[in-house]
Formats: structure tokens, C-alpha cells, sequence
């Protein structure tokens, strides 16, 4: 496998970590506002289903610090792809906002810049 190809596959694979942390945070927040609201609606105690709704938002805490680990790495992997497939790479990912300057090159979710 070529460094380009292999920088690929770490790229796309980091994109799929961290679209899935967001799709677990997602669920999980929902969730909270399901059993929130079916609490109020029904007019049912605090008490019942306290240890459920106490794990789910224990779960949110730990999601949502995963996902600060994988764009931890995301920075790390970021620095680290010029040695990978040349100091003119950048790794970009579908949704990152950032601004296109000078003449762009791409090859699948990589670009090469000036």
C-alpha cells in the first residue's frame, strides 16, 4: 500500500470514529429526552427510573469525552501526515469548514496544498 493510500485509509477511518461518536451522543441524548419527557407527560415520580436516568447522562459524560479523545487524535494524525505523505498534505474531512486557498489538488478525502 502507497503512503497516499495508507494516509487515506487512516483518514477515513477517523472520519467514521468520529461521525459515530457523534451518532452515539445523538442517540444517547435522545434518550434522556425520551425518558424526560414520558416522565413529565405521564406525570410519574422522580424516583422511578432515577438509576436510568442517572446512567444515561453518566453515558453522555463518557461519550462526549471519547469524542474529545478522537479529535485529540484527529490534531496528532493532522501533524503527523506531513511526515506520512509530504509536508504539502492536509488531511480533510467531509464537513471541516475550512477554507479553500490557492490551487487545490484532491485525491479522494486528501488534498494536497501549496
Amino acid at each position: 500500500m502507497q503512503r497516499r493510500q495508507l494516509a487515506q485509509t487512516i483518514a477515513d477511518a477517523l472520519f467514521k470514529a468520529e461521525d459515530s461518536a457523534d451518532v452515539s451522543l445523538r442517540d444517547a441524548s435522545n434518550l434522556i429526552n425520551t425518558l424526560t419527557n414520558a416522565r413529565l407527560d405521564h406525570r410519574l415520580s422522580a424516583v422511578l427510573g432515577a438509576d436510568a436516568m442517572s446512567a444515561a447522562t453518566e453515558a453522555v459524560r463518557a461519550l462526549g469525552e471519547a469524542r474529545g479523545r478522537l479529535v485529540t487524535a484527529h490534531h496528532a494524525l493532522a501533524e503527523a501526515a506531513p511526515w506520512l505523505v509530504g509536508h504539502n498534505v492536509e488531511l480533510m474531512g467531509p464537513m471541516t469548514g475550512k477554507p479553500e486557498t490557492g490551487e487545490v489538488r484532491t485525491a479522494g478525502r486528501l488534498r494536497q496544498v501549496a
